[in-house]
């Protein structure tokens, strides 16, 4: 498909004329043409990409078609917006806007027509071009992609091979015994494997051993001395808000005496990652003190100047490209999933070992290929289809690696086509929230056509996976249940997609302050405020989303003209600092379905807001409470409220009035409002409710809340946060609760156990105050618990004892903040299917269970923020019983 951006345009256009057939039907024949010109145009779209990459001409005309969808889907939806605006006013409201409807009709089948006028002249001008026509339709992507063995920043990438040599010699560099502060550098180009290797040294155990204070930031190409002087000393320090309040005051000097003063007395090691320029590392050194405590940095960079002037005594260790065998067995392990020493079937060797070749020896290359070949059948026809396109793109590219990147991209099919472009809006090396990217994709309509609504984000979800399967998209962070928690994009990968999109049009980002709007941008992604607070307001382009990123430091206000925006879909203000109250202007951006306020300052909704009846995904986890008016029921697309605390106003409602939500049929996800609002709702009516969070305190009664929410089958997690009240609330009533299956109960007053748990509960999380007795008498009942997650503050038990009839079916288990724990103990069959267990700042823990050791199913043991001696200890306790052993440091 020529162009990914027009293909899910085309698809929602004939979506729209489904849903909303009951609006369009005095128009439906007119946008069932339009529908039906842009399909036929579809039509010669492959041709055209074979060949737009040679002749501008080419590009501008799938440009001018793009266009073209885009204002139909526009009409559609903006009419169908209008129409349903009217449906739900009173009957003299209806009658008032009655004649509009008429007025309307005849606009949009006016606009209709246009456009496909505009169609017409674009079809005539192809044969000027040459395009011919190829037939309706494109071919499917109908595989299933194989899940590649995925690394993340906690673990190294155990398929790199050939790095043995070179991870000795830069360990040894790191531990020589020399008093002044050195800089070890490695240097490569991109995709070379630097930051691997980083990794390898920094969490190597004599180097974890020899210094007591260790950090990790990425530099990247566009530098914020501001920003990584605060990354690294929050790696350095217990994170409060008292801190990141201070951070954010603090100017650079400042920053940079405080991360002096936090280093002074320490052996410290801090890697510096992907660092371009000489002026980031003049910047930062000053900041790194020189103090006779044989303390290192660890630099990476592309270029080789960087890390000479960094330290002029230090030779960089160089990456070279691998060799040939150990480029094959690189590409053994990412094309067939192999191991060591395995081969490959006879008949696939010879083009295998050409394409391995073809990769001239870069591991990214050949992870990239051998994502795309995972995914292919075993057989020598389609390999050999992968080398002669593999040829092709060579002959287009200067760069190898670019032509891999490109053949990897042409791979895609065109719903992950488009999906991989829009992460290119996401600044460098930012790290991305799967749960946000997906409501994101779901708010875009990408997902929309390919399966039913309760299953789209399923279908969002299994588009992260797939690309990440073929490499395209690097994890960051995973679940303990193996799920893609976060992810990033490699910076070679993100300016393919910037490089695509800008070839498409299909994006626009300001990362200067000089940037203006584009009068076509349809996404724009704001990465530095411009020096006009009101240059969102000087222009009217055709938005659909506007997205903000790394802006929270920026003091000045911006300016939202809300009424030039009324395309908009996609609205994240997350950081932004814009005035206390949203404009009332939000009202009439109807078509609007995801907006994130979190982290602003917003703490008042208008009544306007009541308007955006497509809204799903709503963001208020503000710096503040938020107050509304009574019309969150209203939002009737809604399908995640999250929020810190969300109260009415008082001086606009009735007397005892409570949030109304019920009659919200679309709501999955609920989180965090009051116990008695809850209450006051029939719950029932929320028929797609998984997720619920609520306040409760002492006055709460949870038996009656229980017996309230016992009927709501679709519920699966519930959290109860108490408000820090002096009593401890009665819990009683969770048993009730059959459908649950996920319970977290956190605050700062919870001193006991419940007297029973929802009986089909797999995962729990607790958060207690005080508690003297040990838990696991009570928990280790739950048969079927598969995760437990506890956290003591101030007290906690000194022993804890699993039983030999113990968590069963427990497969991973946390204790944290235990400062008066002592001993765990775990008796003979304990915790048979215990796969990770993770102890988290629990300073007087001596000695770990012995019978740990005999759990063979144990893959994981993790130690975060314990002290530096119970780590040694601990850690060489289990050193080789444990076959990953995992340390965070504070």
């Amino acid at each position: 498909m020529a162009d990914p951006a027009l293909s899910f345009v085309i698809e929602r256009t004939g979506d729209l004329l489904i849903q909303k057939i009951v609006f369009l039907k005095d128009v439906r024949r007119q946008v069932e043409r339009l529908r039906n010109d842009l399909v036929r145009m579809r039509c010669f779209l492959k041709d055209a990409d074979q060949r737009q990459d040679e002749e501008e001409r080419i590009r501008h005309w799938v440009s001018e078609i793009r266009d073209a969808a885009y204002d139909a889907e526009d009409i559609i939806e903006i009419f169908a917006s209008k129409v349903e605006f009217i449906k739900d006013k009173g009957l003299v409201t209806k009658l008032t806007y009655y004649p509009l409807k008429f007025v309307n009709l005849y606009k949009i089948g006016k606009e209709i027509k246009s456009l496909r006028m505009r169609l017409k002249e674009i079809a005539d001008s192809r044969e000027e071009y040459g395009i011919k026509n190829l037939g309706e339709g494109t071919t499917t992507h109908g595989e299933e992609l194989q899940r590649l063995r995925r690394s993340s920043p906690f673990n190294e990438d155990k398929d790199i091979v050939g790095f043995e040599e070179i991870t000795k010699s830069l360990v040894a560099e790191l531990l020589k015994e020399d008093r002044n502060r050195r800089v070890v550098s490695i240097i490569g180009m991109g995709g070379a494997g630097k930051t691997t290797l980083a990794k390898k040294g920094y969490n190597h155990a004599d180097v974890r051993e020899r210094f007591n204070c260790r950090a990790w930031v990425c530099v990247s190409s566009i530098y914020n001395h501001k920003e990584t002087l605060r990354t690294i000393i929050k790696q350095l320090n217990p994170i409060t808000n008292e801190l990141l309040d201070m951070l954010e005051k603090m100017q650079e000097q400042d920053l940079e005496q405080r991360l002096y003063q936090d280093l002074e007395d320490k052996c410290y090691l801090v890697v510096l990652d992907d660092v371009w320029k000489e002026e980031a590392w003049d910047c930062l050194a000053r900041a790194f003190p020189d103090v006779n405590t044989s303390s290192r940095l660890l630099l990476t960079s592309r270029n080789r100047d960087v890390a000479q002037h960094a330290d002029a005594l230090s030779k960089p260790h160089e990456l070279k490209t691998l060799g040939q065998e150990d480029s094959w067995q690189l590409f053994l392990r990412k094309a067939l999933a192999h191991g060591d020493n395995a081969g490959c079937p006879s008949d696939l060797e010879e083009v295998g070992r050409e394409i391995a070749r073809r990769c001239a020896g870069l591991p990214l290359a050949i992870t990239v290929i051998g994502g795309l070949l995972l995914a292919k059948k075993k057989l020598k026809s389609e390999w050999e289809k992968v080398l002669n396109s593999f040829n092709t793109n060579l002959s287009k590219s200067q760069s190898g690696v670019s032509a891999i990147l490109e053949l990897s991209y042409a791979d895609l099919p065109a719903n992950l086509k488009f999906c991989f472009l829009y992460l290119g809006l996401f600044p460098e090396d930012f790290v991305i929230s799967v749960r946000k990217l997906i409501h994101m994709w779901v708010a875009e309509g990408i997902i929309q056509n390919r399966d039913a609504k309760n299953l789209e984000e399923t279908a969002a979800y299994d588009d992260v996976e797939r690309l990440c399967s073929r490499n395209m998209v690097q994890v960051a962070e995973m679940t303990v249940d193996e799920r893609i928690k976060s992810c990033r994009v490699h910076d070679l990968l993100r300016e393919l997609a910037i490089r695509k999109a800008d070839d498409e049009n299909f994006f626009q980002i300001h990362d200067t302050r000089d940037d203006k709007i584009s009068a076509k941008s349809r996404y724009l992604a704001v990465h530095v405020l411009p020096w006009d607070e009101n240059y969102l307001g000087s222009s009217t382009p055709p938005l659909r989303s506007l997205l903000f990123f790394n802006v929270h430091g920026y003091m000045e206000n911006i300016s939202l003209n809300l009424k030039s925006f009324g395309k908009l879909r996609t609205l994240d203000l997350e950081n932004v600092q814009i005035p206390y109250n949203l404009p009332k202007e939000i009202g009439e951006v109807r078509l609007l379905r995801y907006l994130c306020l979190r982290y602003t300052s917003i703490a008042r909704l208008p009544r306007s807001f009541g308007c955006l009846r497509n809204l799903q995904t709503l963001d208020m986890r503000t710096r503040a409470t938020v107050v509304v008016l009574n019309f969150i029921w209203k939002l009737e697309s809604l399908r995640h409220l999250y929020a810190y605390d969300i109260r009415l106003d008082i001086y606009n409602i009735r007397w005892n009035e409570s949030l109304k939500i019920e009659g919200l049929k679309n709501l999955k996800t609920l989180s965090r409002v009051n116990f008695d609002d809850i209450m006051h709702n029939n719950m029932i009516t929320l028929t797609s409710l998984q997720k619920l969070g609520i306040w409760v305190d002492d006055m709460s009664e949870i038996d009656k809340l229980c017996m309230h929410l016992s009927e709501v089958g679709s519920l699966k997690t519930l959290q109860l946060y108490f408000d820090g009240s002096s009593q401890q609330p009665t819990l009683g009533g969770l048993s009730k609760l059959h459908h649950v299956t996920e319970l977290k109960l956190s605050g700062v007053d919870l001193r006991m156990l419940p007297p029973d748990f929802p009986p089909n509960l797999s995962r729990l999380s607790l958060k207690f105050r005080h508690s003297t007795d040990d838990p696991m008498p009570v928990l280790e009942k739950l048969r079927q618990l598969s995760f437990l997650k506890m956290e003591f503050e101030f007290e906690g038990p000194e022993h804890m004892v699993i039983s030999r009839h113990g968590f069963h079916q427990l497969k991973f288990l946390q204790v944290g903040r235990l400062n008066h724990l002592d001993e765990i103990k775990v008796e003979k069959g304990a915790l048979p299917q215990l796969l990770c267990m993770r102890i988290r700042d629990c300073g007087r823990l001596r000695k770990l269970p012995e019978e740990l050791k005999h759990i063979s199913t144990l893959d994981m043991l993790e130690l975060v923020d314990m002290p530096k001696d119970s780590i040694s200890r601990l850690a060489a306790d289990m050193a080789f019983s444990v076959p990953n052993l995992r340390i965070f440091d504070s």
